[in-house]
């Protein structure tokens, strides 16, 4: 069975990105795979070692900049080791997302992940077709 993670790094509790997040979780599932569902602006102690397939979502903090959420640098770094695992990068819509979106991918691949698919989610339905197509293995 593929194990699966979608880490995600919302701005607030009731974030578009959030439900993207469960949506793209739930596609995920209907390919069989064992999917976690960390929020790691709340959650500082998650391990991905186990995980075959990681996505990572973030939202949009700033509309020129691209500014990354503090909190991701650190959980990938403490993450486990994430090296050479397959992911998927993805931000909310809205102005200033494909600038985040190459920050993010870069960040990624930073630290030794592979990005094999990346997008800007604008509706949870989007997110839960991108689950159901991601290629897991």
């Amino acid at each position: 069975m593929i194990r699966a993670a979608v880490l995600f790094f919302p701005k607030n509790p009731t974030s578009a990105l959030k439900r993207a997040a469960e949506a793209l979780a739930s596609g995920l599932r209907t390919q069989g795979a064992q999917v976690d569902l960390i929020d790691g602006t709340k959650t500082r102690d998650f391990k991905l070692t186990g995980c075959h397939y990681i996505a990572v979502g973030a939202d949009v903090r700033s509309l020129f900049k691209g500014t990354l959420p503090a909190e991701l640098a650190p959980g990938l770094a403490n993450g486990g080791i994430i090296t050479g695992k397959r992911s998927f990068a993805f931000v909310s819509g809205g102005a200033g997302s494909a600038k985040t979106l190459l920050k993010l991918m870069k960040a990624l691949e930073h630290e030794g992940m592979i990005v094999r698919y990346s997008e800007v989610l604008t509706k949870p339905e989007d997110a839960s077709a991108i689950g159901q197509r991601l290629k897991l293995d």
